[in-house]
């Protein structure tokens, strides 16, 4: 019986540890927008969290007046990071970069 919760344990400490990064990471990165880039929370349609490659965390942010644009944010020493936006043609204006 202890074995079996030990490793529910050992299973479930990852998943619980990327959540609570991401979750933390989230909040951050509303934070930095509303407060640094002096946006209005009506703007901001979705945070989403991301668990890839490199870096390992980072933020999918979708702003209410575009839509179909991704930007990515990550946090690095302590500061929230601009990464890059979801690529559209040549010419095109991104409003939130």
């Amino acid at each position: 019986m202890i074995i079996v919760f030990l490793i529910l344990i050992l299973i479930a400490a990852p998943v619980i540890y990327v959540q609570g990064t991401l979750l933390s990471l989230e909040n951050q990165v509303r934070q930095y927008l509303i407060t640094e880039k002096n946006l209005d929370e009506k703007t901001i349609a979705s945070v989403d969290g991301v668990f890839g490659k490199l870096p390992l965390f980072s933020v999918e942010v979708i702003f209410a007046d575009e839509p179909d644009v991704r930007y990515f944010y990550t946090e690095k020493n302590g500061e929230i990071i601009p990464l890059s936006a979801t690529l559209k043609p040549e010419g095109y204006e991104y409003k939130h970069k």
